[in-house]
């Protein structure tokens, strides 16, 4: 799914590809999950056992937990392409406006 492409793009502050336990804790610290739970759960994606997590591994651990939110997530994606659509059309609409002013 491509949201786990755009968490780790967003999460992966140094652009190198992966996410090391600092980005990752930073990105998903939010006060639900301690800061030994995050570790936990880190060493639990990280199925590679590289001490980073690349988009394989985060797509694998949340498409196995997911359950019944991949729906959600399924629609949330949909949603999203059908607004960057409207936007991508709005803005052609505004260039051949302002071409024909």
């Amino acid at each position: 799914m491509s949201i786990f492409i755009d968490i780790l793009r967003r999460a992966d502050k140094n652009d190198d590809g992966k996410l090391s336990f600092d980005e990752f804790k930073s990105y998903f610290s939010d006060g639900v999950l301690t800061a030994e739970e995050l570790k936990e759960l880190f060493h639990a994606i990280d199925t590679h056992n590289t001490d980073n997590l690349d988009t394989d591994e985060l797509c694998g651990y949340f498409s196995e937990h997911l359950g019944e939110y991949e729906n959600v997530l399924a629609a949330l994606e949909d949603l999203n392409m059908s607004i960057l659509k409207a936007m991508d059309k709005t803005k052609k609409v505004r260039r051949q406006r302002v071409f024909f002013d």
